[in-house]
């Protein structure tokens, strides 16, 4: 998807939503890890969930940098289920 520089998309802003609630869940609290955490995703191409791959993204982020996460988090995304 191609477009101006701007703060985002009604679409962008929700997938960052969707993401931050995956993950917040799994962070410490503020007075076991007392530091800022930014935690940003670039996707360059996809055939899933963008927000999805996020999340998995992020949280090995987070494992690598010794964060002490309460459980890892995945993504996964679900498309058009039939049985």
């Amino acid at each position: 998807q191609t477009g101006g520089a701007s703060s985002g998309s009604r679409r962008e802003i929700g997938h960052g939503a969707l993401a931050e609630k995956s993950i917040a869940p799994t962070l410490p609290p503020a007075s076991e890890f007392p530091y800022a955490l930014r935690m940003t995703s670039e996707v360059t191409g996809s055939n899933g969930s963008s927000s999805m791959a996020s999340v998995c993204g992020v949280t090995l982020s987070l494992l690598d940098a010794g964060v002490p996460v309460q459980a890892p988090a995945a993504g996964v995304s679900v498309g058009l289920v039939k049985d």
